[in-house]
């Protein structure tokens, strides 16, 4: 097990490339040490109880200040520290995205941040994501962009974990989606543009539940559908997730506080 986010990092495999290249995923297990989730839930539950975020609803952008002024003063910007250092600029997740792009160090840029607590019991547990795909969000150039994902809880099925859509990413294009409500939907709402209507029978005939150990990195590929489980459980599944991007590919900035920016993380 990695014992801290400074060992060495990760080398993929041919057998992983093939399986990313096959099925749009991949699932990097102990890319962060049971010490270092421990940490990421601790600042996240602060981060809860300072904002007034007693229904533990979406966050985005934890890594800006400035979009947090009206709940952190000057002392307290070591949340936004932390989240950009520990867990944007992981040096696993950054090897990796820049390795499955095949790109140089510094080519691969974030754009945002979410934390999605889903913590049990909670008006958010029951969260369940259409089937969708982030691309459709970015607005980048088809190909360009990957979502990275750290658990920092064991995710099954029971408590709410994602669902894949192994190979759908391989159309080469967006499907077409109902827009709904992505971002602080009112709870028992599902959030996600929809692609269920336009999804070739052939990818759901392959659905598969995402179950990940603590500590597990996933990424996948901006096109490739997914959803996920509400959790029914009484354990939490607490996740950080972020979208990324090929250096200078356009893609749309959004608005408020989901703003999307090229931000560096070398």
């Amino acid at each position: 097990m990695r014992e801290s986010i400074f060992d060495q990092p990760i080398q993929l495999t041919p057998e992983q490339f093939k399986f990313y290249e096959d099925n749009g995923y991949l699932v990097v297990e102990n890319a962060l040490s049971h010490s270092e989730c421990d940490k990421a839930l601790e600042v996240l539950e602060y981060h809860a109880k300072k904002s007034g975020n007693k229904n533990y609803a979406a966050v985005m952008n934890l890594d800006r200040p400035e979009e947090w002024r009206h709940v952190y003063g000057q002392n307290d910007h070591w949340i936004h520290r932390y989240v950009r250092q520990m867990l944007v600029k992981h040096p696993v997740l950054v090897t990796v995205l820049e390795t499955l792009h095949q790109k140089k160090p510094g080519e691969v840029v974030l754009m945002q941040t979410m934390v999605l607590y889903k913590k049990a019991g909670s008006d958010y547990a029951g969260q369940a994501w259409n089937p969708h795909q982030d691309g459709c969000y970015h607005g980048a150039p088809f190909g360009t962009t990957l979502s990275a994902n750290i658990a920092f809880t064991d995710h099954d099925r029971e408590n709410g974990c994602l669902f894949m859509f192994p190979g759908s990413h391989k159309e080469g294009r967006f499907f077409e989606a109902v827009e709904t409500s992505s971002y602080r939907e009112k709870p028992g709402q599902k959030p996600g543009h929809d692609v269920s209507a336009s999804l070739p029978e052939k990818y759901k005939s392959r659905v598969v539940d995402l179950n990940l150990k603590k500590g597990s990195l996933f990424i996948f590929h901006g096109g490739v559908a997914h959803g996920s489980h509400p959790n029914v459980s009484d354990r939490d599944r607490t996740t950080f997730s972020a979208p990324y991007k090929i250096v200078g590919a356009p893609f749309s900035t959004g608005h408020g506080i989901s703003k999307r920016m090229e931000i560096p993380v070398r």
